[in-house]
């Protein structure tokens, strides 16, 4: 409905416009593209008017505007540095070349836009960067270089890098045209253009590019200490020995090419050596061009990539533990920093070789914390025997510790979560999964040793509703409108009363007494979110009063990534999925680890979790290391 709206509207405006326009009429044309302007404009509204509320719901107001003022202003100043550049780069383009230039002009703007809109939080951070304290051991530099002004050097390079090719091929372009031979179209030189002030355009921009490159190889330097080149992650004997050095000889002679396409002179040596291949004078500058082009790539594959390649197989690896001995031990520093080992307590307990009932009654607190259960198995058997009805799932189970029982004792958890979809494909009606089934309801909750004498777990927390053997673990709000599964949105406090849990052959019903949600306290809001729901029946429904709240956006791990999108995320099983928070309410509360920075710890040892997936205690990931995580709460 909103999709034909939009299309009746901007065809008005097209019809308007485009059918003035040979009449010349520019109040008509005017008229036309004012409709379609304000019709992209009004949709685009409702659309920044629903995040709004949404997030002003949850207090986080503040930081929408902050997220939003600091997109629009590195959008602008990124569109207006792309465009100063090229105004730079191709200063020098001929007047007959308007089109070109302004095609220039408005590709650089997009560029510097778009760079500007995918990087605010790299920016950010880099403003914001603090150091460590702590140097690395080839290059000397303070780890937060790499957290905070590497990411920002490495964004800044690519922008240049763009630019620079966008004004190399603009000045290319511009040197020729397409004639019509015959039947057919061919490129010819163009003769409208002035030879020498386009060689020189082609030159400059040729040199500008060779300076970009040198400095994109500078940071190489620095990206050394992500190597994986050797036997240890970060640098190794082959990359500090060759490939460090040689970055430098690389770096200097780019820089020199570079320099050579500026001067006159420098060209002029060149150009005489390419005389002799009998190269015409209308076809120099590409070939002078082109043959720095080869010398660089050269050096860069023999110096790079054919040298280093070769000590590392033929010298390093036959002889690899005396080699990469120093490395090595840098390397389990520097994990040892990056998850803050340096700091871990060294005892020493007497080991004995006997094993009796006293050791294992004066050491229960370890024994009653061994986990016997597999989480697979755990998971199967609940869905059996707890999941209850169709509707209601089981995502998966997590491990959590909760003190009950006078013990601090490991437990296994899983929440049980609405899914709307299982229902009979008769009862799912629009009215069914937007105000009747809004939650999921409840837990299982077992401790990770004990068995029942049938096999089957010790569910401390079970049933619908809950029933708690331990007072500790009693679940006073088991009502769960927030989860892993719940992809869909729903409204609370309607006129239409909530379906809260079975029991026996009737249902029981619930009011939503919290504030979660967006009130929809008007018919404005109502046509907001209708359109960002993409569901007119919201709109047209009368279900919904003024004290209905709207829910979206429910799915957890999504909804904390569009709270903090400036927090990296690592997966793993354990740390990165939801468990359920049994101190008097049933709230999921994810524990991913997340970091706020970019890149990761230097010349540190990485950690695969597909090679660890059965360690409940694993808290990192393939690209992850040792930073504090930051825990997030959904309410």
């Amino acid at each position: 409905m909103f999709t034909l709206l939009f299309l009746v509207l901007t065809g008005i405006g097209a019809f308007i416009l485009f059918r003035n326009l040979e009449r010349k009429s520019k109040k008509r044309v005017a008229t036309g593209a004012s409709i379609i302007g304000a019709t992209v404009l009004f949709f685009l509204f409702l659309d920044f008017w629903g995040e709004e509320l949404w997030f002003d719901a949850l207090g986080y107001n503040g930081r929408f505007w902050t997220l939003f003022l600091a997109q629009g202003g590195f959008v602008v100043t990124g569109g207006l540095l792309g465009l100063g550049i090229i105004s730079g780069l191709l200063f020098s383009l001929p007047n007959t070349k308007r089109v070109l230039r302004y095609a220039a002009y408005l590709l650089s703007v997009l560029i510097g836009g778009l760079w500007g809109f995918g990087n605010w939080n790299v920016f950010l951070q880099f403003w914001h960067k603090v150091n460590t304290g702590l140097a690395d051991p080839i290059l000397g530099q303070d780890t937060g270089f790499y957290f905070f002004t590497l990411p920002f050097l490495d964004q800044v390079y690519s922008v240049l890098l763009t630019l620079s090719i966008l004004g190399l091929a603009i000045s290319y372009i511009t040197r020729y045209t397409l004639e019509q031979q015959g039947n057919n179209l061919a490129i010819a030189r163009a003769d409208d253009i002035d030879a020498h002030r386009s060689d020189r355009l082609l030159f400059f921009n040729g040199g500008i590019l060779l300076l970009v490159l040198a400095g994109g190889k500078y940071l190489d330097r620095f990206h050394l200490l992500y190597s994986d080149l050797g036997a240890v992650s970060g640098p190794g004997w082959t990359d500090v020995t060759i490939i460090l050095p040689t970055l430098t000889v690389v770096i200097i002679l780019t820089t020199l090419m570079g320099l050579l396409l500026f001067i006159p002179a420098g060209r002029k040596v060149l150009q005489r050596l390419l005389y002799r291949f009998r190269i015409g004078r209308d076809r120099m500058a590409e070939y002078t061009l082109g043959a720095v082009a080869a010398v660089v790539a050269a050096v860069w594959f023999i110096g790079l990539s054919l040298i280093p390649g070769s000590f590392q197989n033929f010298r390093v690896e036959p002889n690899e533990i005396s080699y990469e001995k120093p490395y090595i031990s840098h390397n389990i520093e520097f994990t040892r920093h990056g998850f803050n080992l340096t700091k871990a307590e060294n005892r020493e307990f007497p080991v004995e070789e006997s094993f009796t009932r006293e050791m294992v009654e004066s050491n229960q607190t370890i024994f009653n914390n061994i986990r016997l259960w597999d989480w697979r198995a755990l998971d199967a058997v609940l869905k059996q025997f707890q999941e209850i009805r169709l509707y209601y799932e089981f995502n998966n189970v997590d491990i959590d510790r909760y003190t009950f029982g006078g013990q601090y004792r490991q437990v296994m958890v899983s929440a049980r979560e609405m899914v709307p979809t299982n229902l009979p494909v008769e009862s799912q009606t629009f009215v069914n999964k937007v105000f009747k089934y809004t939650h999921g309801y409840g837990l299982a909750l077992t401790t990770v040793t004990e068995f029942t004498p049938e096999g089957l777990p010790n569910l401390l927390v079970k049933n619908i509703p809950p029933e708690s053997q331990y007072p500790e673990l009693e679940v006073l709000k088991p009502q769960i409108y927030y989860g892993e599964l719940t992809d869909n949105y729903v409204i609370t406090n309607s006129i239409e009363p909530e379906f809260d849990y079975p029991k026996g052959d009737e249902n029981q019903y619930v009011s939503y007494a919290g504030s979660g949600g967006v009130q929809l306290s008007n018919f404005w809001r109502k046509l907001v979110y209708a359109y960002k729901m993409g569901d007119i029946k919201l709109l047209l429904s009368s279900y919904p009063t003024a004290e209905s709240r709207l829910m979206f956006d429910r799915q957890i791990e999504e909804r904390v990534k569009k709270l903090a999108p400036f927090l990296n995320w690592t997966k793993t099983r354990t740390s990165s999925t939801p468990t359920a928070n049994c101190t008097g309410s049933s709230t999921l509360t994810p524990l991913p680890g997340t970091s706020p920075i970019p890149n990761p710890f230097p010349a540190r040892k990485r950690f695969s979790t597909r090679k660890a997936k059965s360690s409940a205690a694993c808290a990192c990931s393939t690209s992850a290391y040792s930073r504090a995580s930051t825990t997030s709460a959904i309410q």
